[in-house]
């Protein structure tokens, strides 16, 4: 229990460090243009709302699923019989919810039961903890980083949902 907790409170820190730099960006980016008060509070203001990045879904997930996430990433060639997924139809397939806790499951992979069957997309959770391990060596943050890229993918996904 402590660890969610602690999870949490890591993402929440995350959240208002970026959105922090994302105003100080703003207000830095107008104050620099001679713009007034009014454009400087209208452009921090608009760069408040959390916008996920593509970037971990461009690095981890294009080649198969493709830039727009329906499915037809360069590597879908090299399948046969195996299709990808239309991932901006999570939510559709779904009543209209994104099924966020099941999207984070799937990216992730560490806690999927080896009962229900093969497994065709990589476990993104052990090769981001690879990647951790290799940089920063064994520490706790680890499983903290994994995590936030985990949901970044989760969140990006969510945001390019179609109906």
């Amino acid at each position: 229990m402590r660890d969610h907790v602690r999870f949490i409170a890591l993402v929440a820190c995350t959240a208002l460090m970026m959105t922090g730099a994302a105003v100080v960006r703003a207000s830095d980016d107008t104050a620099s243009s001679g713009s007034d008060d009014d454009d400087r509070s209208a452009s921090a203001a608009a760069s408040l709302p959390f916008q996920p990045s593509d970037l971990e879904f461009l690095n981890s997930c294009a080649s198969c699923h493709g830039r727009d996430g329906k499915g037809a990433g360069f590597l879908t060639r090299l399948f046969r019989g195996i299709e990808p997924g239309d991932l901006t139809k999570l939510a559709a397939n779904n009543d209209g919810e994104f099924p966020f806790d099941r999207v984070f499951a799937v990216i992730d992979g560490r806690a999927d039961v080896a009962a229900h069957g093969e497994r065709r997309m990589p476990v993104w959770g052990d090769r981001y903890m690879r990647r951790e391990m290799s940089r920063y060596g064994p520490d706790e943050l680890n499983e903290y980083r994994v995590r936030n890229r985990i949901l970044e993918l989760t969140y990006y996904l969510q945001s390019i949902q179609e109906s």
